[in-house]
């Protein structure tokens, strides 16, 4: 896992080498995120940010998250971090996160898809809630993730090069990778705090296709 614990303006997580190029970027003031071929998924951890499209206008405060296909204009009081995907253009959007997910995950935890793939494939936005006294299984991903601590603490582990593990401090704002296939884990089993991640997946195996969405599986012919 690559960390960064507490990021100042404009500290990044480069991951545009990898199979789904994207960037990670903390901002801490105004930003123009100017690239027409980028999506820039975001999520304001402290204060307020204003965030500006040629059709999207919010101004949000902590525990808001979007995502708008570039250009974008970004004015932040406090911590906003922002994921560029690059060479895909998403549905511009806007949301608050709830106190806790409404899907099932592993160990107790819990999911909430925050941006869906518009077709399968495409990237995904979550939030991921751990409550108090999880020590979660060891498990990996097929591609990486993009995350930032919205709220809480806990920590991150896993086992390292030589039999060696690894454990991380996460808390509000810090930001992280885990490159693809990283066997990792998180745990509030002595934080004595729930933990809450946003998670970005740069691809997905679920969504809408053109044989199947709602539209069509609910329309009926003569």
């Amino acid at each position: 896992m690559e960390l960064i614990a507490t990021p100042p303006h404009d500290a990044a997580i480069d991951a545009t080498a990898t199979m789904y190029p994207s960037r990670m970027t903390a901002l801490r003031g105004e930003a123009e995120l100017g690239s027409p071929i980028s999506s820039f998924y975001g999520y304001v951890v402290d204060g307020s940010a204003q965030i500006e499209t040629r059709t999207l206008q919010v101004t949000g405060q902590a525990g808001t998250y979007f995502a708008c296909p570039g250009p974008v204009q970004v004015r932040a009081d406090g911590l906003t971090v922002v994921i560029e995907r690059f060479g895909y253009r998403c549905l511009a959007q806007a949301g608050s996160v709830e106190a806790q997910g409404r899907l099932a995950y592993i160990d107790g935890c819990s999911d909430s898809v925050l941006v869906a793939p518009a077709r399968q494939g495409d990237p995904v936005l979550n939030l991921l809630h751990f409550p108090t006294g999880v020590h979660q299984s060891v498990h990996s991903h097929p591609s990486i993730r993009l995350g930032v601590v919205a709220g809480g603490s806990g920590f991150a582990f896993g086992p390292g090069p030589g039999g060696t593990d690894w454990r991380l401090a996460l808390q509000p704002g810090s930001m992280f990778l885990l490159p693809a296939h990283e066997m990792h884990a998180f745990s509030t089993a002595e934080s004595g705090t729930s933990l809450d991640i946003i998670a970005f997946h740069p691809d997905s195996d679920w969504g809408p296709t053109d044989g199947t969405h709602p539209m069509l599986n609910r329309t009926y012919l003569r």
